[in-house]
Formats: C-alpha cells, structure tokens, sequence
C-alpha cells in the first residue's frame, strides 16, 4: 500500500457485529455463522488505515472481554479507538451474506447498546482534534440517540470552527429512523458539510429535495445524471459550505449489478464509467469504500475526475469482496 501522510481522519460512529447467516437456514444445522466487524464509519476507516491514512475511531465499547477483543484488532489494523467504556452490550445486525442493507432482511439489534446509551463525555476535544485534518460521520449516527445526533452536531461544529474538512454520507436506513423526521436533524448539521455522499433518493429523504425529473427505473436513464446536478445545485445554494457532492447509482436485479456515480464540484458534474457485473459476492460495504477512496482522493489532491474515478472503481470490486470492509487486494494506487 501507498505510503501514510500527516493527514489525520476522524470517524465518529458505532462499532457493530454483523452476523451473516445463510438465507436458507442451513446455519442452523451447521451452528455455524459468519460474523464481520462493522458500522459505517469503522468501514471507511478500515479503507483508508489500509491505504496509509492515520485514522482515529470514536466509538463505545463495553467493559468487558468482547470490548477488549475489538480494541485489539483495531489496533492491529492501525486504527486509533478512542472508545466510550461502560457495562452494556455491542450493538449487532443480523444480515444474510447474500442480503442488502436496503432491504427487509436487515435486523437491527442495537437498541440499546453501549453507543446509544453513552453521553460521550470521556474525551476532551484537545483529545478528539489532536491532528486532524478530517471529520467523517454518516446519517445513521444521528439517528440513534438524541446523545449521538448532539455529539454529532458538537463534533462538526467544532471542527468547522477548526479548519478540519466535514463529510457526511446521506446513508437512509428507514428502520433507524422511525418515528422522526431526518430533516430535523440532518438540515441542522448541513452548515458544517464539505464533502456530501449519498443519491438522489437519499438527499430527497434527509433534504427535502425532490426529485423532478420522470426516471423510468434503468441504470441508463439520462434522467439519472440531469436529476444529480439538480440536486446538487440546490443543495449548493442552501448550503454553500458544501464543496463535493457525490452520488451514486447502483441497480440490483438478482445478482446482476450496474454500477456508476456522478460528482459536482468546482461548478461541474463529473461522470464515471458504468460497470456491470451478472454475479457479486457482497452487497455491504461497497458504499462505505467509496466514501473512503473520496476522501482518499480529496486528501490527495487528485482531480475530480480521478476522485471520482477512483471512488468508483473501488465501490465496484468491493461487490466481490466477502464482509463489510475491504480487503488487501483493492489497492487504490493500483486499480
């Protein structure tokens, strides 16, 4: 992997367990299931510690065997765990390796854990900001405490205040939002975003921005790329702040993928190649490594194009790699 730099990116969110059962059933004569280290944002820090980024985790972790265990590899994967420590238990999510964090089949059990239960007052902001160049946090942070979406809107606010560049990936996940209204929160963190991810679906529902265009449900509708420009100027001019907006467009049909993204930036939208695959190995994660290889290629001072570029070469090969996070063979210096 390519040689680390001074940058230093701070991830704020929670560490889950993802167990991944088969879809038929068959883990439960074999009482055997697959089980992968996971949460957004310990998937994009994942990425970037391997390709030679210093990373920072800020997270809960229970006081117990299993808190010292995961404490442990993160630091074998060299990435800093500043954690939140009390009795409780991990959060956990229950997902067939074959399932998609977008559908039915995600079970959620993370209510309450260590995360959604901490106040977040362990660490000092001297503490937090020391070094660090980045802030990354995604939407499901917010939505799991009234704690968590402060902490989040301290965080941001704090680190705008410093200079530190703020992404933020507009990751809907329904189930954790029940019975509240994403703009609420979301809108409010907004003034401190630089660099946004998300699609159009998703900036629709944290937004409040529609979609105007007739889209006819294909990976090749022209309406696609006209409606990410769109949406991206009005966020534009509600928040000026933001600099990047990337969005992404994968269609699933079975095991078939289409896969491609747009990014507006400097007042242009940049389009990637579209890729195709008729059989993937994992639908988790593959948008945490593209929000990675985005900020990878931000940091880097890489054009737009390649940033882009980037970002979706390695969303894409993530598809055939088994777990939430990347693994050794996706090298973003030699894609």
């Amino acid at each position: 992997m390519n040689k680390g730099n001074s940058n230093k990116i701070l991830c704020f969110g929670e560490l889950l367990l993802h167990f991944a059962p088969d879809s038929h059933g068959n883990w439960l004569e074999n009482q055997s299931v697959k089980i992968y280290t996971g949460g957004a944002e310990y998937n994009v820090a994942s990425a970037l510690s391997k390709w030679g980024s210093k990373v920072s985790l800020y997270s809960a972790l229970p006081e117990n065997y299993l808190g010292d265990q995961l404490e442990l590899k993160l630091n074998q994967e060299k990435i800093e765990i500043l954690a939140e420590k009390s009795t409780g238990r991990l959060g956990t999510f229950y997902l067939p390796f074959d399932g998609d964090m977008q559908n039915a089949k995600v079970i959620y059990d993370r209510f309450p854990s260590v995360f959604s239960e901490s106040d977040f007052s362990g660490f000092s902001d001297d503490e937090l900001f020391e070094d660090v160049t980045w802030l990354h946090i995604s939407t499901i942070t917010p939505a799991l405490s009234d704690n968590a979406f402060q902490k989040c809107f301290d965080l941001m606010k704090k680190a705008n205040a410093r200079n530190i560049k703020v992404s933020l990936d507009l990751n809907y996940r329904a189930s954790l939002w029940q019975n509240q209204n994403p703009f609420d929160k979301i809108s409010k963190l907004m003034p401190f975003v630089n660099v946004l991810m998300g699609n159009i679906w998703s900036i629709q529902a944290f937004l409040d921005i529609s979609i105007q265009y007739e889209l006819n449900g294909n990976f090749d509708d022209e309406n696609l790329v006209k409606q990410a420009e769109k949406s991206a100027l009005e966020i534009q001019k509600s928040y000026p702040n933001v600099e990047s907006i990337a969005n992404t467009f994968r269609f699933t049909k079975g095991d078939e993928v289409h896969y491609f993204a747009t990014l507006y930036s400097e007042g242009k939208l940049f389009i990637s190649e579209h890729y195709y695959s008729d059989k993937i190995l994992e639908r988790v994660g593959s948008g945490d490594s593209f929000m990675a290889a985005l900020i990878h290629g931000i940091i880097k001072g890489n054009t737009n194009q390649k940033i882009l570029d980037d970002a979706v070469k390695v969303a894409f090969k993530k598809l055939f790699v088994q777990g939430d996070t990347i693994n050794e063979t996706i090298n973003i210096e030699n894609l």
